[in-house]
């Protein structure tokens, strides 16, 4: 392989881990919700652990197990999991932004703690399942039909360089923004955070319910 075989390779797999990652959802909402109130750090830490669970479902996919992970009677669990995390996530969150906002700065959150949250979220999230096993899985199986076995770990490198890429980026605009925001306007910002992700909470809730 050459080295502009191997750069290409880098940035087609870049390109799919960003197109994985940019859809907005849970983790999106977490990670600038984190960042711009806690910094830099607890935002990335959140997409640090979505990339590890990133990394579980990638690897279902490459060792050929998604019609085992795909099956109906997962589905049920896998919903009501995800709205009982989402919408821990979501009242923590709800009961943030009604702390008075010297409380909220003294409440920084360890990174280990974001990085479990991300973790958890994304790997209980069914929309995240959902979406790594369809999208996901058709774009690594095209990707993979078209390098070979031995372009395969460039791509899976590019990949997560994609996503790391992605959630690092989004951290530092989080951070960024953190200036310009007011304490109240903090709130706010938490505030809706928890709107959204109970939002999607009820919604899981609902799908886990039905699918019974």
């Amino acid at each position: 392989m050459s080295p502009i075989e191997f750069v290409g390779l880098v940035a087609y797999g870049m390109f799919i881990g960003v197109a994985l990652a940019a859809p907005i959802g849970p983790i999106n909402v977490e990670i600038i919700s984190r960042g711009i109130r806690y910094g830099f750090r607890n935002g990335w830490c959140v997409g640090l652990g979505a990339l590890t669970a990133d990394t579980i479902y990638a690897t279902i996919i490459v060792s050929g197990l998604t019609p085992i992970a795909d099956r109906a009677a997962l589905r049920v669990p896998l919903f009501l999991a995800g709205a009982a995390m989402l919408g821990w996530v979501g009242i923590n969150s709800l009961r943030s932004a009604i702390t008075p906002s010297v409380q909220v700065e003294l409440a920084v959150p360890r990174g280990n703690r974001s990085y479990l949250a991300g973790f958890l979220i994304a790997l209980l999230s069914p929309m995240g399942i959902v979406y790594w096993l369809s999208v996901g899985a058709a774009l690594v199986a095209e990707a993979v039909e078209r390098v070979g076995q031995i372009g395969t770990p460039v791509l899976v490198i590019g990949v997560f360089l994609g996503l790391l890429t992605w959630v690092t980026t989004l951290s530092m605009i989080a951070q960024v923004s953190r200036r310009f925001v007011t304490g109240q306007g903090m709130r706010w910002i938490t505030g809706t955070s928890g709107v959204i992700i109970s939002g999607f909470a009820i919604w899981f809730l609902i799908q886990g319910i039905t699918a019974i």
